[in-house]
């Protein structure tokens, strides 16, 4: 009798035997902008402000992430009037960043800590970014630091941070 071993390592895989298919499910990104077209500085106003964010031809918002190349994470709103600007991106999009921080700066925003480390374990959890440079930009130094942390810990909606269950059952409003 053969060792058990070599029968798990001759058998054939099944995906060898009945084939392999490629996926007929979108490639990221998943969705396609939509709304009002606008140009860079209209999209980086809208999502600062948390309004309705028009799209251009290189920016757009997805929920709390200004998205620039359509791929590519440049920005995480933390709370109304903190957020995280990323300053290592690829070499296509780099020019984008002045932009960014002009229309920050006309909105009263001061970068607060260039190069934050807690930043990173935020962009991981929000855009699964594992080695990347983020600024933190806010209005008043103390509340973007008081956003950031909370952000770090799971944000508002964390268990150990709002307090609030996890599961609701289903008769309660």
């Amino acid at each position: 009798m053969p060792h058990p071993v070599f029968f798990f390592v001759l058998r054939p895989f099944r995906a060898l035997t009945e084939g392999s298919h490629v996926s007929d499910w979108p490639l990221p990104p998943y969705l396609e902008p939509h709304g009002r077209h606008g140009d860079d500085e209209s999209v980086v106003r809208a999502w600062v402000r948390e309004e309705i964010a028009p799209f251009s031809d290189r920016l757009h918002v997805e929920g709390p992430v200004l998205m620039v190349e359509r791929d590519v994470a440049a920005g995480l709103r933390l709370d109304l009037r903190s957020v995280l600007v990323r300053m290592d991106l690829p070499e296509a999009s780099l020019d984008i960043l002045p932009t960014i921080t002009d229309v920050l700066t006309s909105e009263g925003l001061s970068l607060v800590d260039p190069d934050n480390q807690l930043a990173i374990s935020v962009a991981m959890q929000m855009v699964a970014l594992r080695i990347s440079t983020w600024d933190l930009w806010g209005i008043d130094p103390e509340l973007a630091r008081t956003a950031l942390d909370e952000a770090a810990m799971g944000g508002r909606r964390d268990v150990l941070v709002s307090g609030e269950p996890l599961f609701r059952p289903t008769g309660d409003p």
